[in-house]
Parts: C-alpha cells; structure tokens; sequence
C-alpha cells in the first residue's frame, strides 16, 4: 500500500509578508545597509526574488513595514507597562522611563537596523510616512501622561505638545546613547535624568514652554 501523498497548506498572505519583514530585520541587522536589498533579504527568507515582488511594490515598502513593526512595537509594550502600573499619574511617567531604558527597547543590536531606516527617510515618501504616524502615536502615550500629571499638579499653563516633544527628544537622547556606548552610563541613570526633568517642570522651571 502506498502512503497517502502529502498534502501542503499555502502559507496565507499575512503570515508570508510578516515572515519577509522578520527576515528584512534581520537582514539589516546582519549587514546594514547592504541588507536593505531583495536579494539579500529573499536570501535570508529563503524565498524567491518573485515573491517579494510579489507582496511589496518596492524594496522601501517592504522596509516601511519593518519599520513600522519596530516602532509600533516599542509602542505597544510602553502601553502594556504604563497601563499595568498603579493609577498615578508620575507612577505611570516613571513606568515609561523605566520601560524605555530597559533592554527590551534599548538593544545596541538593533541600532544598525535604526540607522538604515532613519538614512532612507529624508528621500523616501513612504518612510516619511511611516515615521510620521508611528511617531504619533508613540508621542500620544507620552503626551497623555504628562497632561494628566500637570492637571494633577496645576500646570494649566504649560503648552504640553511642546513640553511631550522636548521630554520625548531627552529619551531619545539617552535611547541613543546607552545604545551607541551601554557602558557609558548606567540605565537607571537614565531614568534618574528623566525624572529630574518632571521634577523641573513640577517646580517651574521650563517657563519657556508656557502655553
């Protein structure tokens, strides 16, 4: 008796593109810029040229989306820890310093796949794009927890778009930082500059930023 022949099962569309974008990071990874190519990327998928073409119009949308899975990611788990903190308003601005200066976000292997990215912003639309409205939401999450703490404290007067955009340029500042050198300062000092900065707008010292 013969055995039945085997049968096999398509991979559906969605899973296929999620798989292509896991082997773009990885391929960026790996080799920088000169991952960022379908060749080396179908190479790393083990996957034909053709099918790439197939799922993604151009070599930079298949980077958009890998982009945008890192960034929305990075959203996702701030999200999960400042939610699953107590209700305090600087309890939860403390839980996203914490969480952004742990090595679930600041991972010195990745910098290499962020710098490709950053590189193809300035000419490519669909990268402007992307960078737009994952930096949205990402400046949401921490807008909304600073609004709540300066209502809390009395800071009606405080334009908090800016104020969101200034604390947000610190945390990349450090992000960069611990991710170029780890050795250069410690994670929880990090955390200890972010603080500061809430303590100096509590007391008044970013009048500048008045509304």
């Amino acid at each position: 008796m013969t055995a039945p022949a085997r049968k096999y099962r398509r991979e559906q569309p969605d899973a296929r593109r999620d798989s292509l974008v896991e082997a773009t990071l990885r391929s960026l990874a790996a080799h920088g810029h000169d991952g960022a190519s379908v060749r080396r990327i179908a190479a790393e998928a083990g996957v034909s040229v053709g099918l790439i073409n197939h799922h993604y119009a151009s070599i930079d949308e298949l980077i958009a989306a890998a982009y945008e899975k890192v960034a929305l990611g990075i959203v996702r788990q701030l999200t999960e820890v400042t939610e699953a903190a107590p209700p305090s308003p600087r309890e939860r601005l403390s839980a996203f310093f914490r969480a952004s200066c742990s090595p679930a976000i600041i991972n010195p292997d990745l910098l290499g796949v962020w710098v490709v990215f950053w590189s193809m912003i300035k000419h490519s639309p669909i990268m402007q794009e992307t960078q737009r409205h994952t930096f949205a939401e990402y400046r949401a999450i921490l807008e909304r927890h600073l609004t709540d703490y300066a209502v809390e404290i009395g800071l009606n007067d405080t334009d908090m778009r800016l104020s969101t955009i200034g604390l947000s340029a610190l945390l990349d500042g450090v992000w960069l930082e611990l991710s170029l050198n780890p050795s250069g300062f410690a994670p929880e000092e990090a955390v200890r500059l972010c603080e500061a900065w809430i303590d100096g707008l509590a007391a008044g010292a970013h009048r500048g930023l008045k509304s």
